[in-house]
């Protein structure tokens, strides 16, 4: 690896980390270190890659059916690659679902699923079983700081308010709040 390479490594994983520091203090939320130290590191590895979420990528599950049927060492990598994707998308492109007619839910269980299998009770694959349990809360977390620091331009309120309803997207409820919505989540808005 070169020099060159390295100082955009590290450049990156020193944005990365203000960014989801930030993003921690306006929600509120507290990622544990370790959780938080390899947040940064998937975001640093990811920035340059534009296959993660694009239209030509594979299903996360098929990937997760892929990486099910591997054995030992290999299993636990293909694995953590589908929850790493898993966890970007829903993070960073939560949208890129929606053209595929499904929500951020469906990241979140498939990322939850590739977590779980990885983890184990102690060790460093331990890191694991809190990403599936807190993986909603993590993804929150990056879409805050992507959100915060691209902000989305052009949406009109109605058209966030649609989209959350429709799909679900954090970082559109966030949007909403911010903007002064009063959101109630349990009453039906539909005409009748």
């Amino acid at each position: 690896m070169t020099e060159a390479r390295i100082d955009d490594i590290t450049t990156l994983q020193a944005y990365f980390f203000e960014e989801i520091e930030r993003a921690q203090d306006r929600t509120g939320r507290c990622l544990p270190e370790d959780i938080a130290a390899y947040v940064v590191a998937m975001m640093a590895r990811f920035a340059t890659r534009t296959d993660v979420a694009g239209r030509t990528a594979p299903p996360l599950a098929i990937e997760l059916l892929d990486a099910k049927r591997r054995q030992g060492s290999a299993r636990k990598r293909a694995l953590r690659s589908v929850g790493d994707r898993a966890l970007y998308i829903a993070g960073v492109v939560p949208r890129a679902l929606d053209r595929r007619g499904i929500g951020v839910h469906y990241a979140g269980a498939i990322g939850r699923t590739a977590y779980g299998e990885v983890a184990e009770p102690t060790g460093p694959l331990a890191l694991f079983a809190k990403l599936a349990r807190r993986f909603g809360e993590v993804a929150a977390v990056i879409a805050e700081a992507v959100e915060s620091a691209h902000p989305a331009v052009g949406d009109d309120l109605l058209a966030v308010y649609e989209r959350w309803r429709a799909h679900g997207h954090e970082v559109d409820l966030a949007r909403l709040v911010r903007a002064g919505v009063v959101i109630d989540p349990d009453r039906d808005d539909t005409l009748h």
